[in-house]
């Protein structure tokens, strides 16, 4: 490796490092997974959960306008947790869980990542902080999330939900659309 002299001399190291974080495998690929140091805040491990989400069309079928989703939309876990994430994908499809947010001098761009495959799953650890605080949760493969793919984990109860979390809140700004009622449409809706 030969090294510019304007080069940054950490900068392949953590090149390397940011690569070292990365598990890619016929199933898909866990980015960022932490196992066991613990965030700054966190004085001791507060305990382990385990949490298996499902990811596919049919969990989008109850909520109209959406064509992927999760089988769940929501998760709280304890302050300084050890959280291991099972991705079960059911679609024929790429789906991801991603959680941003997370304390960027242990996660890379403050993001924990894992990527099932169509039809495999995909199972990754990370720690969260002591910090009462909603995450972003979603698939990031284009157009996922505006799909339904959104979610959000609380830790400690969060600090609120987010908004357009199917299932638990409303869209940041209501879509407005102008109701005009004349003959015609009284007569289609059978108000007539």
């Amino acid at each position: 490796f030969a090294q510019s002299p304007t080069e940054d001399p950490h900068a392949h190291h953590m090149h390397h490092e940011h690569h070292d974080s990365h598990a890619m495998d016929a199933d898909g690929m866990v980015m960022n997974e932490n196992r066991d140091q613990l965030p700054r805040d966190c004085p001791s491990l507060a305990g382990e959960q385990t949490i298996t989400v499902h990811a596919g069309k049919k969990y989008a079928q109850q909520f109209n306008g959406l064509i992927f989703a999760y089988d769940q939309h929501e998760w709280d876990v304890p302050p300084c947790t050890k959280v291991t994430i099972i991705l079960v994908n059911e679609d024929n499809v790429r789906h991801q869980w991603m959680v941003h947010g997370l304390p960027r001098y242990l996660y890379v761009e403050g993001m924990f990542h894992l990527e099932a495959n169509g039809g495999r799953q995909k199972t990754g650890t990370f720690i969260v902080p002591s910090g009462k605080k909603t995450y972003l949760v979603h698939c990031d493969i284009a157009q996922h999330m505006e799909k339904g793919m959104k979610a959000q984990l609380k830790i400690g109860g969060g600090d609120g939900n987010l908004p357009s979390i199917p299932g638990i809140s409303g869209p940041r700004q209501a879509d407005r659309y102008p109701l005009r009622w004349n003959l015609w449409s009284l007569l289609v809706s059978g108000m007539a």
